[in-house]
Formats: C-alpha cells, sequence, structure tokens
C-alpha cells in the first residue's frame, strides 16, 4: 500500500516538474498562464492524487467494518461505526484504532506511540512519534495507537475504535517522540535509573562520567545494601558517587584506573561499558556465552585487549551496535547511547 501511494505522489511531484521545466524552456504562450500552472492546475492535481490514495486504502477500511460490525459498542470498550463519528479526549488519554479505521484530527495535538497510521491527505505513513495534524484524514494500516498531549482533543473516527490511557510524554525538552532514543530514555528515567540535568533537559548528547556509571549499575541491582569500603583514594565516602562505586568494586564489576584511583568524573568509554555490563552479568549468576564477530567493524583492532572478550560478547548480545558502522570502543559513550545499552541490557538479563 505505501509504495502505491509514494508512486503516485512521485508520479505528481515528477509531472509538476515536468511542465514546470517545459515552460522555463519556451516562450510566451497566449494559451497557458504561469499562474494557472502553479495554481489551479496542481492544485486539481494534488486533490486527485489525495482522492486516489483514499480510494486506494478504502478496501482495508471496508473489511475492518464488516469484521466488526456497525455503530454498535462492544463489552471490552471498542466501538464500530460506518461512518464518522465524533470524540473527544484530553491528555493522558489514547485513541486506539483497528486496522483499517480511520480518524480525522480536529483540534488539539497527539502523537503516534505504536502501530502503523497513513496520513492519507499528505500520502505518507507517520513515524512513531510523528504529530498528528488538524484536519488531515488517517487510516491505521495496523492497529495504532494516538497519545494525547493537548488538555482538549477532538477527533472524527471511523471503523472500530476505542479510548485506552495514553503514555505520558517524557517532561524533557530536548527529548521528543520519534528520537532514536526516547524509549531508551524512557526506561532510564521510570526504572530510576538516572534522570534529566535540570531545567527540564536530559542531556542526551552529553557524556557519561565513570562514577555515573558505577551508580547507575548499583541501582540496576536495586541498590543492595553495602558497607562502604574506601577501594579508590579518589572515592572517598560520603560523595554521591561512593555507595555505588564501593559495590560495584566489591562485586569486582570495575577496577581502578592505576595508582589507587578510579577517575569518577572521567568519561566512560564504550569499551568500558561493555566491561562493565559483562562482569555484571557473570557476578550476578548468568551465562554471558554469546560472542559476535567483530571483522566487520574497520576499528576492531583498536579494541583494548582486556576488553576484547567483553566488547566480543556485548556485540553478540545485542548490546553494542556500533556507531555509523564502527565499534569507538575508545570514545566516551553519550547519555542516550548510555540509556540505549541499559535498556538492551536489561531485556538481555531477562531472558537470560
Amino acid at each position: 500500500m505505501k509504495k502505491k501511494m509514494m508512486a503516485g505522489l512521485l508520479a505528481a511531484v515528477l509531472l509538476a516538474g515536468c511542465v514546470t521545466a517545459a515552460w522555463a524552456g519556451s516562450g510566451p504562450d497566449p494559451l497557458i498562464s504561469l499562474s494557472y500552472l502553479n495554481g489551479a492546475y496542481l492544485t486539481d492535481l494534488k486533490a486527485y492524487i489525495t482522492q486516489w490514495v483514499t480510494q486506494d486504502t478504502q478496501g482495508i477500511y471496508n473489511n475492518a467494518v464488516d469484521q466488526a460490525g456497525r455503530h454498535k459498542p462492544s463489552g471490552d470498550g471498542w466501538t464500530t461505526s460506518s461512518g464518522f463519528a465524533a470524540g473527544s479526549g484530553r491528555s493522558g488519554d489514547a485513541v486506539i484504532l483497528s486496522a483499517g479505521s480511520g480518524l480525522i484530527w480536529t483540534s488539539g495535538s497527539g502523537y503516534v506511540t505504536s502501530g502503523v497510521l497513513v496520513d492519507a491527505t499528505a500520502g505518507a505513513e507517520l513515524a512513531l512519534g510523528s504529530a498528528l495534524i488538524s484536519g488531515h484524514r488517517y487510516l491505521a494500516a495496523e492497529q495504532a495507537e494516538v497519545s494525547i498531549t493537548s488538555q482538549s482533543v477532538q477527533w472524527l473516527a471511523e471503523g472500530r475504535w476505542k479510548m485506552g490511557t495514553g503514555q505520558v510524554p517524557l517532561p524533557f525538552t530536548d527529548v521528543v517522540p520519534g528520537q532514536w532514543y526516547y524509549e531508551d530514555v524512557r526506561f532510564a528515567v521510570e526504572n530510576g535509573l538516572f534522570q534529566g540535568v535540570g531545567g527540564g533537559r536530559f542531556n542526551p548528547g552529553g557524556t557519561m562520567e565513570r562514577g555515573m556509571m558505577t551508580t547507575v549499575l548499583h541501582r540496576l541491582a536495586g541498590e543492595p545494601d553495602t558497607a562502604f569500603a574506601q577501594v579508590f583514594t579518589d572515592v572517598p565516602a560520603g560523595e554521591w558517587f561512593a555507595p555505588g562505586t564501593s559495590w560495584c568494586a566489591g562485586m569486582k564489576i570495575v577496577e581502578g584506573m592505576g595508582g589507587g584511583r578510579f577517575e569518577p568524573h572521567g568519561k566512560v568509554t564504550r569499551e568500558q561499558i561493555a566491561v562493565m555490563l559483562y562482569k555484571y552479568a557473570v557476578q550476578t549468576g548468568h551465562t554471558a556465552g554469546e560472542r559476535g564477530n567483530l571483522s566487520g567493524f574497520p576499528d576492531a583492532g583498536s579494541v583494548s585487549s582486556w576488553a576484547g572478550d567483553a566488547v566480543s560478547w556485548a556485540v553478540g548480545a545485542g548490546l553494542l551496535n556500533g556507531s555509523d558502522g564502527k565499534l569507538l570502543p575508545g570514545s566516551s559513550a553519550t547519555r542516550a547511547q548510555v540509556a540505549a545499552m541499559l535498556h538492551r541490557f536489561q531485556g538481555w538479563l531477562d531472558a537470560h
């Protein structure tokens, strides 16, 4: 379906481009005006494409209506309609559409949080996190959910749909739906692993420090009680990173940087994180048997000898995917990257 729609839109764009090019290369023509080409002609062409897209997806909608029945709510909260029925909601609600159902967004703000929703007005599939536009008609290619963020929202729905509880948006101005790390940040925040940096910001591109990483791993373990032992000269009692670093050292998850120092404010590198997660897995009773082939990464040779086994495991377990095709083992890890690795790591722990 998507290929057909995009092909139709592409044809429209190409046709418009050809007409414009032909006009630019010709002399004055008393029969056709440029304003006509840019105005009525293109407007009618876009209207035709929009109508064609709607007709192309109408069969999906009809199937949904036939399967669900007409104009009746069911016991599980679903409502069916053979025509558009008015609906409204507010922040914290969600509109859930079954496959083939339609929606005309009339006011307020909301964004796609799951499923496949096609903007039939624009002729494009919406990515997760995309905001809905007032006046546009949408069709669900598979069950889709729209979370509401405004205090007052209105729409028209057809097919089979119901109300639900939407995802609460993250309270950060620099982490918005649709970014690749959005759900990873949500995992880190909702599980209390680490929070924002103040001022309504999460700072996803900021680097993670070694002391913060040990604190996060301590929290991931449920913050087990442990007697503080000053293993490192630069990690004294009373510092915010002391409990986590002391616990990680006692569990043999981390070692120092030489000279009895831990360098808690130093930037933690990607290979250091792989080593920490590998040792965490082993020391908490998990079998870390996966190994990945590093030969496909052009910088595999730059992995430190002490980190090779852990990095291979992290790649094999799907925790470390590379960045722009490279491992970048010695590069510092951003807060967003750490959130993503921890999210994947928790999934690995749950499966093992």
